[in-house]
């Protein structure tokens, strides 16, 4: 019997044995993978959370416990938390027998205050090096796992999609593969993701001369397609407007619902809409003006942001919920833009467009919409002009952003039969160069204040013609003015005493421009014309014996799609007047500069067709001197002093073959101009009263990048 007893005790002990070490292994199991977790893929909270369960679960083992809370501590340093401190404390007092997890923990507790306080942590960024252009918008869009990324391809209507990384390492995407869409073109203003990664929502790509024809102008349907490719399914067909903002678009969870914004043009407002994707009407969120609506990752909330002039204006970011209610103020912004939410809802990062600031915000939120906690701004990388967009918000803690490079812009002259240019003036942002009557200055338009690169605010500018500081005319107006870089005219009276140029004052919306003189030397400007409040007028310049004022006048449209109305030249007095008509609607005038001759015969302007013409300033119908591949607001027209040649540039995009061409009026041939510049745009241009040079502007840089911002978490939840 006694033996019996000793072998059942030798049993039960022998499983006690094993089910000790199975115990033993099974915490060892759960230590190393968070140890994988902290180390490795840098989740900390997830690590912190297999490390709190070990505490749980095996509570006798000391060992792996004591091991397990020292990593905890570690955890909360790298992501800024304070509660570091206590954790290394609990260690000391609860496990003094684990020596050397006690004698790492007082080490950690004696630095821990200075290291929080003396290295701030900072986020790091990383650039995705897409070989490819980004277009202007930065539509770039990070599927919802955070493994992909799809970009448009304009003017080809295509989606691209690509791996975020490729074989070449993680900082380069793989092999893009077009999405199939059966021929319904992709516009390259905005497109996104369901939450669940099955589906893509586009804006149709519709050319301008198709929209035209359409039975209510300005109208773009909006598709849903499986983002695996196939026949795209249309679900609203949406009245645009020309602010690329406007456009953005939102998929619920499992694409079952469509956000986006309309314009009523009518009443000049925006707002924004809820549509299900099967089929039903639009229902209106919120009652004030709204654009660029995203869905939260559960589907309950919509974060938005305020609109105002149609995308010119902006406001602050607001969340509402999906099926309507009451919207709350989430972020006081001056001009907020591009929302995205965090995985799990918790966070919204937006940019403010306000000054162009190259930050990125991110504000906590609860189930409520309203913020938790205060607002972290981070900074972007040294170099970086603006963000243009955010792209996503991976579920491995990265925001996806498209960043904006600054441009490098400056005033040069060259000989007229082409040469080494000469750099008068560098920075900036100088538009519409123009030679005094002397040649010795060079009139132009350029920043109120110091910046680089912005065109919100110009003034009127004068430089040495040899080069050297640039000085503002004072402009003595009663109420603010905008001065367009792109139309202003900024013509110098033949006497040299006056100035002409385009501009408008708040009470005149959008593009309702007029006409106005200046001393050259500044002051108070007077306004020559006033145009028709369904009117734009720009583009001026001088008769050459300073008589008269020419300039364009078009008829304003309602969306861009249909681009400016009749356009025609008119001519005024200089002391003002009613302004008469030089062409008619027959003579296709484009809505861009014009020129009038020395010799005071004649005025040349670009045409609807992309040519030169020249119209009799005595009446008579217009000639065709010569063809140009594109004419826009930033081409130009001058004469030679002698009234026998044009020159103009050529530009059709950055560094796109840019330069300088001179056309004979006698047999139409075009001399290229050489300024020996290296990967620079040429815009606008002036002829030397003396004909013996040229002035124009130029930039190079700028363009768009893509990056992730990553290991920000810590500073957002210090915030917090």
């Amino acid at each position: 019997m006694k033996s019996r007893i000793f072998l059942f005790s030798l049993l039960v002990l022998s499983i006690f044995g094993l089910l000790s070490g199975s115990i033993q292994k099974s915490a060892e199991q759960l230590y190393q993978s968070g140890v994988y977790k902290e180390e490795v893929e840098g989740e900390l909270e997830k690590a912190i959370a297999i490390y709190e369960q070990i505490l749980k679960d095996f509570p006798e083992n000391k060992t792996v416990a004591a091991k397990a809370l020292y990593h905890i501590g570690l955890c909360y340093e790298k992501l800024g938390n304070q509660e570091a401190r206590k954790v290394y404390q609990r260690l000391i007092d609860e496990y003094p027998a684990q020596i050397q997890e006690v004698k790492l923990a007082k080490t950690r507790l004696a630095s821990l205050v200075k290291v929080v306080e003396v290295t701030p942590h900072k986020p790091t960024f990383r650039k995705i090096r897409i070989p490819t252009k980004i277009n202007r918008g930065g539509d770039i869009r990070l599927s919802p796992d955070g493994k992909k990324i799809s970009l448009p391809s304009p003017p080809s209507g295509k989606l691209w999609i690509m791996p975020l990384s490729g074989k070449l390492g993680p900082d380069f995407p793989g092999e893009p593969v077009e999405l199939n869409t059966e021929s319904v073109g992709v516009e390259w203003s905005a497109h996104n993701w369901s939450g669940d990664g099955k589906w893509v929502a586009f804006n149709e790509d519709v050319q301008v001369d198709e929209m035209q024809n359409r039975e209510k102008k300005g109208n773009q349907g909006i598709y849903v397609v499986s983002s695996e490719g196939g026949k795209p399914k249309k679900v609203y067909e949406n009245y645009r407007d020309a602010r690329v903002i406007n456009y953005r678009i939102s998929l619920s969870p499992r694409g079952k619902t469509l956000a986006f914004s309309s314009v009523d043009m009518e009443k000049k407002e925006q707002n924004i809409y809820t549509i299900p994707v099967d089929g039903g009407e639009p229902k209106r969120l919120v009652d004030a003006l709204a654009r660029e609506p995203i869905f939260s990752p559960d589907g309950k909330m919509i974060a938005y942001v305020e609109d105002k002039d149609l995308g010119v204006g902006g406001g602050g970011l607001w969340v509402v919920p999906a099926k309507g209610g009451i919207p709350k103020l989430l972020a006081d912004a001056g001009k907020a833009s591009s929302p995205i939410w965090s995985p799990e809802g918790d966070m919204i990062a937006f940019v403010d467009k306000q000054d162009k600031a190259a930050q990125i915000h991110i504000v906590p939120v609860g189930g409520d919409g309203e913020a938790t906690g205060k607002e972290t701004t981070i900074d972007a990388p040294e170099g970086i002009l603006g963000v243009d967009l955010l792209a996503g918000w991976t579920p491995e803690n990265k925001i996806g952003a498209v960043f904006e490079k600054p441009l490098e812009f400056g005033l040069y002259t060259v000989p007229a039969d082409g040469g080494k240019a000469t750099m008068v003036s560098h920075g900036g942002y100088p538009v519409v160069p123009r030679f005094s009557p002397d040649g010795e200055r060079i009139f132009h338009f350029n920043n109120a204040n110091e910046g680089n690169g912005s065109w919100q605010r110009l003034a009127i500018s004068v430089v040495s013609a040899e080069g050297g500081d640039v000085t503002n005319l004072p402009l003595e107006s009663d109420e603010k003015m905008t001065i367009p870089g792109w139309g202003g005219g900024n013509r110098v009276s033949p006497d040299g005493k006056g100035i002409v140029f385009a501009g408008k004052t708040p009470k005149d919306a959008g593009l309702h421009f007029h006409i106005w003189t200046l001393s050259a030397e500044g002051g108070k400007p007077k306004k020559l014309t006033e145009s028709p409040a369904e009117c734009s007028d720009m583009f001026p310049c001088w008769s050459p014996d300073g008589s008269a004022v020419a300039f364009v006048r078009g008829r304003l449209s309602k969306n861009y799609a249909e681009g400016f109305g009749e356009t025609n030249i008119y001519v005024v007095n200089k002391s003002g007047g009613e302004p008469k008509p030089l062409t008619s609607e027959s003579d296709r005038v484009n809505y861009s500069p014009i020129a009038w001759s020395h010799d005071g015969k004649m005025l040349a302007y670009y045409s609807t067709e992309s040519t030169i013409n020249v119209i009799p300033v005595g009446g008579g119908k217009p000639r065709v001197i010569g063809q140009v591949q594109a004419n826009n607001v930033n081409t130009e027209l001058a004469w030679s002093p002698d009234s026998k040649r044009i020159a103009f540039n050529h530009w059709t995009g950055p560094v796109d073959e840019p330069g300088i061409k001179i056309m004979s009026l006698e047999d139409g041939n075009i001399v290229d101009i050489t300024t020996d510049l290296v990967d620079t745009s040429i815009y606008h241009l002036d002829w030397s009263p003396d004909g013996n040079k040229l002035v124009f502007g130029g930039y190079k840089g700028g363009g768009r990048e893509f990056w992730l911002m990553e290991d920000f978490l810590p500073l957002v939840k210090r915030q917090r």
